[in-house]
């Protein structure tokens, strides 16, 4: 296999992990409102396990993609800091500049 053909298949590996991840969030919360009202058993609800279980793995995902942005955020600030200042607010004119055309 060449490296490009590695790379691909990396590349649709990730893309079907992402899917799959995104998959399994949505059917954990549909879960969670679908069993928000549902008759408690008391202590050892199978029902309010399962619940918890999916609220766990909410967070965990959720924790992960804070994580990443709290990374990013500052990281784009710096870069519109860096960057911004050298594009003109707005465009130079004659008539801003306040220069005479004379033929």
């Amino acid at each position: 296999m060449s490296s490009s053909e590695i790379i691909r298949t990396k590349r649709i590996a990730s893309g079907i992990i992402a899917f799959l991840m995104l998959v399994i969030m949505l059917c954990a919360h549909i879960y969670i409102a679908a069993e928000a009202d549902h008759d408690c058993e008391g202590e050892d609800c199978p029902v309010c396990a399962c619940i918890r279980q999916c609220e766990s793995m909410i967070d965990q995902v959720s924790n992960g993609t804070l994580m990443q942005l709290s990374v990013l955020i500052p990281l784009l600030f710096l870069f519109l800091l860096t960057f911004l200042p050298d594009y003109p607010v707005r465009a130079e004119t004659p008539v801003l500049l306040k220069v005479r055309l004379n033929n």
